[in-house]
């Protein structure tokens, strides 16, 4: 329970490429557990994190689960995997002889800002360096922050049921005025800088903390939009006009949106 708080600050009141129904399974999940019914634990935990090679020399790198800056103590058990763990394994294929090739096993609906386009960079270095072919696989999700990292392969291939897309960016603020009036808490908060308290859950979301958090979410969407542009072959503007829809692997125009 220790850890909830700090969970909840990584989700609330900051940028994340998440798509909207794990979304919804992470926020149902935490609103009671903040509550102090149960203890957080995702439900979509990973069987395994490992990096695997077969024995024709595929690098099998797992994407798994809500992607994070830092995984912490919580590790697999909870669902999460770092960015920099990503990072280490396809760091360690790229640089074992008896791997020829690298496949990103993916299995994510996104997850946090922080971190993710350092990672894609970083893989985009690695595959110039090392020369290996870098394929990534949807199965049976490569949403958001995780299409993302899948768009770094050469190939994405997608499973018939797989989903893939949600290119968006979203950022959530809890008001807890009313619930704090109802509970007589009231709270006072005494600060240096207009803007050191914009956005805390104890007060209704004013329109100046309302329009730099959405300054912020369209800046990343244009950075995200970018990236997918770049490594797809498309126009920015065919991907915005995806409207961070997602893609079954079977959807007769996948190939041409994403």
């Amino acid at each position: 329970m220790h850890d909830l708080p700090h969970l909840a600050a990584r989700l609330y009141g900051t940028p994340l490429l998440l798509a909207r129904s794990k979304l919804d399974v992470i926020l149902g999940a935490l609103a009671p557990r903040l509550a102090g019914q149960g203890t957080f634990l995702d439900a979509d935990a990973p069987l395994s994190a490992e990096m695997a090679v077969t024995p024709d020399g595929i690098a099998i790198v797992p994407v798994i689960g809500t992607l994070v800056a830092r995984s912490g103590y919580l590790g697999t058990a909870s669902g999460l995997t770092a960015y920099s763990d990503i990072a280490e394994s396809i760091e360690a294929a790229a640089t074992d002889p008896g791997v020829r090739a690298i496949l990103l096993d993916v299995d994510s609906s996104g997850g946090e800002v922080g971190g993710l386009f350092d990672l894609v960079d970083h893989i985009q270095a690695i595959r110039a360096q090392c020369g290996k072919p870098i394929w990534a696989v949807a199965d049976e999700a490569a949403l958001s922050a995780a299409y993302a990292v899948a768009c770094t392969a050469d190939r994405i291939y997608v499973t018939q049921t797989g989903e893939i897309g949600s290119v968006g960016v979203v950022a959530i603020h809890v008001d807890e005025s009313a619930a704090d009036a109802q509970a007589g808490r009231a709270w006072s908060f005494i600060h240096a800088g207009a803007a050191k308290v914009d956005g805390n859950p104890h007060q209704p979301l004013s329109d100046t903390a309302r329009a730099t958090l959405q300054a912020d979410v369209d800046a990343l969407y244009e950075k995200f939009t970018a990236l997918v542009a770049e490594r797809r072959r498309l126009s920015p503007d065919a991907v915005r006009a995806t409207e961070a829809a997602v893609y079954r692997g079977d959807h007769p125009g996948r190939s041409a949106e994403v």
